[in-house]
């Protein structure tokens, strides 16, 4: 019996690319950020500063577990031989760029579900457009786009809770870039010089 993935190869990924599985826009993760976007639309900027706290928050009881044993284990690494630092982060800088690069939509995705939010906020807070109707107005065309949008970025990453969760936990990497990665002492003592007993 003929195989067509491996018959065709490029036909197939070029069709897999175009009509794409429709999983990924009926998930539980897909509605789950579009609500979520919902929410943030329709909130002050005190909600949506909470919202993020609280994503902020999730992520970092998730992702911070991780975050320290892979700095345990960094730090070990670099105690035992301490050249491998150099090759170490410059091996991370390399994966990050790439990372970057490949996810370079769903960044944009991102962009839109903080940005669209805080343009309202700013919108309303400027032209007192507080009816529920204007509201409403103001949501549907960024509820549309960001729905649209995402099922483009399904196209090169089918995993739908995989683009909710990049989505949600940008905050938390961004607070994470943000904070300092050593803390110096905020006052330097000095010290006093000793004067000769008479």
């Amino acid at each position: 019996m003929p195989n067509f993935q491996q018959d065709f190869p490029n036909a197939a990924r070029y069709l897999k690319q175009r009509y794409p599985d429709k999983e990924a826009v009926s998930s539980f993760w897909h509605w789950a950020t579009l609500a979520l976007f919902a929410i943030l639309c329709i909130a002050t900027i005190k909600q949506q500063l909470l919202l993020i706290g609280a994503l902020i928050l999730v992520a970092a009881l998730l992702k911070g577990p991780g975050i320290l044993l892979f700095g345990a284990l960094y730090s070990f690494l670099v105690s035992l031989f301490p050249p491998i630092g150099i090759v170490l982060s410059a091996l991370f800088f390399l994966f990050n760029l790439r990372l970057l690069t490949k996810s370079w939509r769903v960044n944009l995705v991102t962009s839109l579900f903080y940005l669209y939010p805080l343009g309202l906020s700013l919108l309303r807070y400027f032209t007192h457009w507080d009816a529920s109707w204007q509201i409403g107005l103001e949501l549907l065309p960024g509820l549309l786009l960001l729905h649209f949008v995402m099922m483009q970025v399904y196209y090169f990453h089918s995993s739908a809770r995989q683009v909710a969760w990049t989505v949600l936990a940008t905050p938390f990497e961004l607070i994470s870039l943000v904070l300092p990665k050593r803390f110096k002492k905020p006052f330097r003592t000095t010290s006093v010089p000793n004067r000769p007993k008479r």
